[in-house]
């Protein structure tokens, strides 16, 4: 901290007022904020300047940047130029030292440069970021002829010179920016600043805005339509502000625990002290700054695409009569005489070529969305013209123009009352409205893509219309407690209205209600159990309805987001589709059949084993558990022979070496292997059975940084554990033979008392070197279900991550003597959903409502 003694007046005072702005935005981040910071620091620069005697030379002191725009947020630098015609004196330098030694007194971010006009206009044509400051270049101080001067041959020599060249590489750098930031529109913690919909995205519109009049080109924006961007722009930058100051430092992206602060901050306070209340408030505030955000992002889109056109090639053809195709997009030829047939035939036309509508055909529809409406509401054909336009091959530029325009909210009141609804959690990316349209957007894609697992689907279809009806109205229930059934209420009574007979609307509504069904069972319930594959045959009937429900299911997982649709759900989503279609097929197996199939496997096992001792391999195959024969391939399970082997001879031995307490009970072999699933491994873990094994293989391999995706236990009569996990990849910069190895010892050790990994895990959770895991907080939720399975009690846990989070589970259930016989776990960016199939100790379900209500407590006590 400076020494009070030694700071001038003016910049006491400016600590003083910076002081009081931060508290006062500490309450309620303002949307003066940003002017107001910058006034402050104005007024500093005019007193510093009396203090310091004006200089006896010709300047001017120039804000730029974001201080020149007057958008200073509590961790934005401070940029000026002092800025002078013709050369620059000698005393320049005390001068400017006099001006900023006070503000690096009191550790501000500074950014300044000395330069006379002829330095300015020679950067800035050759670097374009120079350019872009000067564009928001605001005078504070000195001669008013400098800055006229500067402005003038700004406008002259460089924005007419370079204006299109300096568009080309904002374009150029747009991309860049994608890359590295994202689109914030879609993402769960955006990027404020620099991904696309940030701030950067509406500075850039006024940019070229500004090189466009300089150079003489008509506007593509009215006055009323850049004041609506103002006005976004201030509610992200207000976003940001309240972000810094929840953050206490620089940070631009909204990172989910900053979340509840910033809304807090942001005016968005919850109703009462729950994380149901404060998830609420988070949501309208995420609903209104991806309102923002979306527009901004558009508009920056609009100018370049129509104040910077790249040149079409050869025009597409366009059915529309009233409408053409240009280098800005599809506009209305006659805007005087657009009907509201015309307006669909363009959107057609767009899905059709991938071409948007222009900004003032858009401007025409958004600016009448009712008039057209009115004549396309609860109609059949303005139904079968939208299903057209959502199976084109470029569907995701027309449903976003439907979106944008407020037409398809208009046609359909039950689409407008959920569009901008948006959940707090890291599972859904984007709003219902956008999500609904990428879920559209990604079905269309498989109609029209010809890869081969989709074509095959598609083309026993004989009707398209349904599973794209579906698509839109799957979600429209979102906001009520089962939104699924909700929503299909909504599409049987919607599609009767537009003219739909009821038994194709009945079809939409089946898969409106059963469109979580395929995702629910593949990554909650055991795969392996018959009982799972034959509901799921019993619920849709034939082959043409599961074809249809799973394209929606994994249209829509896709676009939810990362958390549900990667490789992992993916081979999840395959394996149960497989096993239900061969269902529908070929009819369930006969208990002969059964029998017949265990069999074969066996005799498979047998084969692939001829290397080892035959009596061996026999007393083996009968102690292993029957289920692993419908779990795992018969190659799989012939690999797990020799490590038995292996484990025994290694048993032996140490039992030579060591006490009889603990003789034996480390021992453990891993065999890895790269998994079916790209990004991950199985690992194949064998140890003698004891109580606490499960608790200590997921506790070392937490310990060792390693990502558990699934947990199958297999424990055979003769004592033998064989325990197969698939697990992300080993954390970087180590080599995965090292890290097997590393998890064996950690195991042993744990075994015989020799490692407390509890200890251990705890000194990871408080250790600064741990990178905290993002997420919102959710209030945990724990379900005994014990209808789902014949042979298992399923326990399933939701609640925000932890490291160890999987550990603490099963170490409260073993305590409590339970058996875990799979295991299911999802965690992704801070939220864990794992699921559990247990037994008691006397191999039955647990139904004890009293022990259900004591192992519930306690897992929810350790969450």
């Amino acid at each position: 901290m400076p020494n009070e003694q030694y700071l001038p007046p003016s910049a006491k005072r400016l600590k003083e007022a910076r002081h009081s702005l931060w508290e006062r935005a500490r309450q309620v981040a303002t949307a003066g904020f940003p002017w107001e910071y910058s006034h402050v620091v104005d007024r500093y620069f005019e007193e510093r300047i009396l203090e310091t005697g004006a200089p006896n030379f010709t300047f001017a002191l120039v804000a730029v940047g974001g201080y020149g725009r007057g958008k200073l947020c509590p961790g934005s630098d401070i940029d000026i130029l002092l800025l002078f015609k013709r050369r620059i004196p000698a005393a320049a330098e005390q001068f400017v030292k006099d001006l900023l030694f006070p503000l690096w007194d009191l550790n501000l971010d500074l950014g300044h440069s000395v330069r006379t006009i002829g330095d300015c206009l020679s950067l800035a044509k050759k670097d374009f970021q120079v350019l872009a400051s000067l564009l928001d270049a605001r005078p504070l101080a000195g001669d008013a002829e400098v800055i006229e001067t500067f402005r003038e041959a700004f406008d002259r020599k460089v924005l007419q010179k370079k204006g299109r060249v300096f568009a080309a590489s904002l374009r150029e750098h747009n991309l860049m920016r994608a890359r590295k930031y994202g689109d914030s529109t879609g993402l769960l913690e955006p990027e404020l600043k620099n991904g696309l919909g940030g701030l950067r995205d509406g500075q850039q519109v006024f940019w070229l805005t500004r090189v466009m009049d300089s150079m003489g080109l008509p506007p593509v924006f009215l006055p009323e339509e850049l004041s609506r961007l103002r006005e976004d722009q201030a509610f992200v930058n207000r976003a940001r502000t309240a972000l810094h100051l929840s953050a206490k430092r620089k940070t631009d992206r909204l990172y989910f625990d900053l979340q509840p602060p910033t809304a807090r901050m942001m005016g968005f306070a919850p109703q009462q002290a729950t994380p149901d209340a404060t998830g609420r408030s988070v949501e309208f505030f995420l609903s209104r700054l991806h309102q923002s955000m979306t527009h901004i992002k558009s508009m920056r889109e609009t100018l370049f695409q129509e104040g910077f056109p790249q040149p079409l090639n050869t025009p597409p053809a366009i059915t529309a009569t009233n409408a053409k195709a240009t280098a800005s997009g599809i506009s209305f030829k006659d805007h005087e005489r657009v009907t509201a047939t015309d307006v669909l035939d363009a959107f057609y036309d767009s899905a059709v070529t991938g071409l948007p509508l222009t900004w003032q055909a858009r401007r025409l529809i958004r600016d009448n969305p009712g008039r057209f409406a009115r004549q396309l509401i609860d109609r059949r054909e303005t139904l079968d013209r939208l299903v057209n336009i959502f199976l084109c091959p470029q569907a995701g530029v027309a449903c976003a123009g439907l979106l944008e325009t407020r037409l398809l909210p208009a046609i359909f009141p039950e689409f407008s009352d959920v569009e901008h609804l948006i959940q707090f959690n890291d599972y859904h990316v984007h709003p219902v409205g956008r999500h609904t349209m990428e879920t559209i957007r990604t079905l269309s894609e498989f109609i029209n893509s010809g890869e081969r697992w989709s074509a095959q689907m598609v083309s026993g279809l004989r009707r398209l219309d349904i599973p794209i009806l579906g698509a839109f109205f799957h979600d429209l229930g979102k906001g009520e407690s089962d939104h699924s059934r909700t929503g299909a209420t909504i599409a049987l009574e919607t599609l009767q209205r537009y003219g739909l007979s009821k038994a194709d609307a009945r079809e939409v509504a089946f898969l409106v209600e059963h469109h979580l069904l395929l995702p629910e069972y593949a990554t909650r319930r055991d795969l392996t159990d018959e009982r799972v594959p034959t509901e799921v045959a019993e619920l849709v009937v034939s082959r043409e309805r599961l074809d249809m429900l799973y394209l929606l299911s994994v249209a829509d997982s896709m676009a939810t987001g990362p958390r549900a649709w990667n490789n992992w759900t993916r081979s999840l989503f395959t394996e149960l589709y497989n096993k239900v279609r061969r269902l529908l097929e070929y009819g369930p197996l006969s208990k002969p059949e059964a029998a017949r199939q265990l069999t074969t496997a066996r005799e498979k096992v047998l084969a692939l084993s001829k290397d080892l001792n035959p009596d061996f391999v026999k007393g083996a195959l009968d102690a292993m558990p029957p289920r692993i024969f419908l779990a795992m391939d018969h190659t799989s399970i012939a690999t797990h022979l020799p490590l038995v082997q292996r484990l025994w001879e290694a048993v032996a031995q140490d039992r030579i070496r060591k006490p009889s307490r603990i003789a034996g009970k480390g021992v453990n072999l891993i065999e890895a292997r790269p998994a079916k699933v790209k990004g991950t491994y199985q690992l194949t873990i064998a140890a003698l059975d004891q109580p606490g094994l499960f608790v200590t293989i997921a506790g070392a391999l937490t310990l060792h940084g390693l990502n558990i995706l699934a947990a199958d236990l297999f424990t055979w009569k003769d004592g033998t554990a064989v325990d197969v996990f698939t697990v992300g990849e080993p954390p970087e910069n180590l080599f995965a033979d090292e890290v097997w190895a590393r998890v064996s010892r950690s195991i042993n050790y744990a075994l015989v008392g020799k490692l407390d990994i509890a200890s251990r895990l705890e000194d990871r959770r408080k250790s600064p070197l741990t990178k905290g895991r993002k997420g919102p907080k959710m209030a945990p939720i724990v379900k005994v279900d014990n209808d789902s399975s014949d042979f298992y009690s399923i326990i399933e846990i939701a609640a925000t991550d932890k490291i160890g989070f999987l550990f603490d589970m099963a170490r409260v259930l073993t305590k409590h003597g339970v058996s875990i016989h799979l295991a299911k776990i999802t965690t992704i960016r801070g939220r864990a959903a794992d699921i559990f199939h247990v037994r008691d100790t006397h191999g039955g379900k647990i139904v004890e409502e009293k022990r259900i209500e004591q192992i519930t407590n306690d897992l929810l006590q350790a969450l």
